[in-house]
């Protein structure tokens, strides 16, 4: 197959220098809002039709790269120790030099591959490599001298002067250094067959506007197809044949026209006779059936109980998954072996709900195999009503009789003919066994769905992620698993089960369990302090203390800020109740966590160790700084869990272990409205209550409903947002 293999994107928009990589079938570019996706889109549209190019304004360069120009101008003009002459023949050498908007294109092709279109531009000849290199420039237009003496005057702003950009396209080696131009720029746009869907579809959203609007879409769909031409030929003929029998352009002259041919006669004579003579044709041609083909095919569908719903009475979802398969439809019909075979859809999930965005990327990844034998979509059937040429009235005087039977026959004619085109279009959209050419293509969607990113298939995910306001970056997952430390069966099980949101988020939350989720999400949209974060994107990723560590790898390579909460988990043995509370703390310390995360992390098990390694290190253990994991310590009252550091919290107990009444605990437990069970024993300890909690969740409910959780607030958790926040 011949394809596009990489994109190198330098100066445009919010890419600096990008690389892009595209999958022999399908490439998924996952991002959210305002991460560059449509940027990304409209660039591969101006570089690959002809209709959209030199569409690239100054506009269009990356900020940080025009200031650097206008930066440079503006010295050079401002230079006070130059003359005007000097600055001059400057200013004519660095306008030759200033920043461009390049594209680098790396086509790759196999052997076998027709490759007649692309042999002429081969610049590399090492014979171990299959690619062809284009690139092409956007440059700052020539600038003339007269120009140039008018910004050294102060006559003209050189902002204006510079700011018109050109295009050049060029066939280079595998640097793009050694670079040859292609003067016909056609000649390269000739390379690639590309059709992009647009995230902006005409889907009206009230039946009255989207009448028939797929039935006429269909039109495009068929109009290559050549059972659809053939049929549609001998459809117009018997039409025409109809026409002509009946004499339908004579009767119309006579009725309509005779008064004004006399005044045209009349008005001829004063103007030398050179108006010519009026008449009328009345034929079809192509164009014309077609006109009258949109207002009777009609797309339905059929219920199980044999109901026909009309189109414009389905909802905006099922209208924009057939649109957009009759648009792959209408992209098969052109595609070509000899050139690139591109196919995009921009941010297909519109209207459609998470099951929907499976079934498209399922059916549209089958539509790209050699063979496909069934789509897991079946198109409705098309309906396409019976033209009844008895309904048709022509209010006209027949002077001549015409035969009855050659009126009959050409009704007949015409009858089967259009019952011939209704059934080539059904015929084109409802094959039990979709009909595929067996040319390879490339299809590229962007998306910041999380359904169809994971659908997609982690090695087929390019993430972008904005790096503040004026950049953007790409991250190939592809790469990503294929680092040689990477877990790739870890990945390739969990990625779509808890990992795929992390891929649209600003910040990450890792937690434990259902508890922890309920509190940080109460907590962040709740209280003042935090309300930087309620307006940003987090992720709350659930995991276990045994496997928050293994998320590290893809947090490192996203380079996404993360804050990991987990519990201190240091052994706990059921007679640690009966101990004196000032004896068990030092037993505690001497102890091991059973928390993997902390032990892979901190590099230590014992709780001591633990202790003075947070204190020291504030929980930022790891050296990208972009990683945060917070958990008990001794300042939490040697709490194990999140729960026995709430309640430490809210009762100010010296500890977890402290001793307190069986009475004075029930006094607790109903002001507080806690949902915890008293001991039956004469004293308890809060660490002995929560180690017999049952339900978790239902005691943070609590806890939020009766407003205490505001009095509750562990310390780690707090530290751990103040960080997030920042």
């Amino acid at each position: 197959m011949i394809g596009i293999e990489k994109l190198i994107v330098k100066n445009y928009r919010k890419y600096k220098e990008e690389k892009i990589t595209l999958d022999d079938q399908i490439t998924a570019i996952a991002g959210a809002n305002n991460a560059g996706k449509t940027s990304l889109v409209e660039l591969m549209s101006t570089i690959f039709t002809k209709e959209k190019r030199d569409s690239l304004k100054i506009d269009d360069m990356h900020i940080r790269s025009r200031l650097e120009d206008e930066a440079k101008l503006e010295n050079l003009i401002k230079d006070e120790c130059k003359s005007n002459d000097e600055k001059f023949k400057d200013l004519k050498t660095v306008s030759k030099n200033l920043n461009k908007i390049s594209i680098g294109i790396v086509i790759k092709y196999d052997d076998g591959d027709q490759l007649e279109k692309f042999s002429c531009y081969l610049a590399d000849v090492d014979i171990t490599k299959r690619n062809f290199y284009f690139l092409i420039e956007y440059e700052y237009a020539l600038i003339k001298d007269n120009d140039i003496m008018e910004i050294i005057k102060g006559e003209v702003d050189y902002r204006e002067v510079f700011s018109n950009l050109v295009s050049k396209i060029y066939y280079s080696d595998e640097n793009f250094e050694n670079k040859v131009e292609i003067k016909d720029k056609n000649e390269f746009y000739g390379l690639f067959n590309y059709h992009c869907v647009y995230a902006i579809r005409k889907l009206a959203d009230r039946s009255e506007e989207k009448q028939n609007f797929l039935s006429k879409h269909l039109l495009q769909t068929v109009q290559n197809n050549n059972s659809w031409k053939d049929n549609l030929k001998s459809l117009i003929k018997n039409i025409n044949k109809l026409l002509n029998t009946q004499e339908l352009s004579k009767e119309i002259d006579t009725i309509t026209l005779q008064q004004v041919k006399s005044t045209l006669e009349s008005f001829s004579k004063t103007n030398g006779g050179n108006t010519g003579k009026l008449g009328i044709d009345f034929r079809l041609e192509n164009k014309d059936i077609e006109k009258v083909l949109m207002d009777f095919i009609h797309i339905y569908f059929e219920q199980d109980e044999g109901v026909k719903i009309k189109e414009q009475k389905q909802g905006l979802g099922y209208s924009n998954l057939i649109y957009l398969l009759l648009e792959a439809q209408i992209f098969n019909e052109k595609m070509d072996a000899k050139k690139v075979n591109l196919l995009i859809f921009e941010e297909p999930e519109a209207h459609l709900h998470p099951q929907m965005e499976n079934i498209f990327i399922r059916y549209i990844s089958k539509f790209n195999m050699m063979e496909v034998e069934t789509s897991d979509v079946e198109m409705k059937e098309v309906e396409v009503e019976e033209v009844e040429v008895e309904e048709v009235e022509v209010e006209v005087e027949v002077e001549e009789v015409v035969e009855e039977t050659d009126i009959k026959t050409a009704e007949a004619e015409i009858a089967k003919a259009t019952a011939e085109v209704a059934i080539a279009t059904a015929e084109i959209l409802d094959k039990p066994k979709l009909e595929m050419k067996k040319v390879p293509f490339q299809m590229l969607i962007t998306t910041h769905s999380s359904e169809m990113t994971k659908t997609v298939g982690l090695n087929n995910i390019r993430v972008l992620r904005s790096n503040g306001h004026t950049e953007s970056k790409v991250y190939d997952l592809n790469n990503f698993i294929n680092l040689p430390d990477v877990d790739k069966k870890f990945y390739d099980k969990f990625f779509q089960f808890s990992m795929v949101d992390m891929v649209f988020a600003d910040k990450l939350i890792l937690f434990e369990g259902d508890a922890e989720r309920l509190l940080f999400k109460y907590l962040i949209s709740s209280l003042k302090k935090y309300e930087n974060l309620s307006s940003q994107y987090i992720s709350y990723i659930q995991v276990g203390g045994a496997y928050a560590h293994k998320y590290i790898d893809i947090i490192n390579f996203l380079e996404i800020k993360t804050l990991i909460f987990t519990d201190i988990d240091y052994e706990y043995k059921k007679d640690d109740i009966e101990k004196d509370a000032s004896l068990i703390l030092k037993e505690i310390e001497g102890r091991k966590t059973t928390n993997e995360t902390i032990k892979k992390i901190l590099e230590e098990s014992v709780i001591s160790k633990i202790f003075k390694k947070s204190k020291e290190k504030q929980g930022i253990f790891l050296s990208n700084n972009k990683i945060c994991l917070k958990f008990q310590t001794d300042i939490d009252g040697y709490a194990r869990t999140l729960e026995d550091a709430l309640l430490y919290k809210l009762l100010n107990f010296e500890t977890v272990f402290s001793k307190i009444s069986k009475t004075d605990f029930e006094k607790i437990i109903t002001e507080k409205q806690l949902l915890l069970a008293n001991t039956s024993k004469s004293e308890t300890s809060l660490r002995d209550r929560i180690d017999k909690l049952k339900n978790k969740t239902d005691s943070m409910y609590a806890l939020i409903e009766s407003g205490n959780i505001n009095y509750a607030i562990p310390n780690y958790i707090e530290e751990g947002l103040d960080w997030l926040k920042d």
